[in-house]
């Protein structure tokens, strides 16, 4: 199992970083953006609303697989302690891609494409 965990580590790195520019993208996205306009924009379109609702609660469940991971790890039961750190960071690996799928609506929602007039 030690095998798997290096590969999801490397990609729990990897999936950080992806996560950090996005965040310093919609950071610097909100400088530029009304406040009323993005108000408008993400509760006005319905889509977008379920969506980010469907990756909160798939982290949240996520959330809720890892701290019953540990607790059966606590009161040591079927699950040997190699398995469960792999299954622990597959989890976190699993939350990190709904925050990073998250992180990358709200930068479409704060900084849609610009529209090129000289291409009509």
């Amino acid at each position: 199992m030690l095998t798997l965990k290096i590969p999801v580590l490397i990609l729990t790195i990897f999936f950080a970083l992806i996560g950090v520019y996005l965040a310093a993208r919609i950071y610097i996205a909100r400088k530029k953006i009304d406040p009323a306009t993005l108000r408008a924009r993400a509760f006005l379109n319905e889509s977008f609303l379920k969506e980010n609702w469907k990756l909160i609660l798939m982290s949240l469940i996520l959330f809720i697989i890892r701290a019953i991971v540990e607790l059966e790890e606590v009161f040591e039961g079927i699950m040997d302690e190699k398995n469960a750190e792999v299954l622990d960071e597959i989890i976190v690996l699993g939350i990190l891609i709904c925050l990073i799928l998250l992180l990358y609506k709200w930068l479409k929602l704060m900084d849609p494409p610009k529209l090129d007039i000289s291409s009509k």
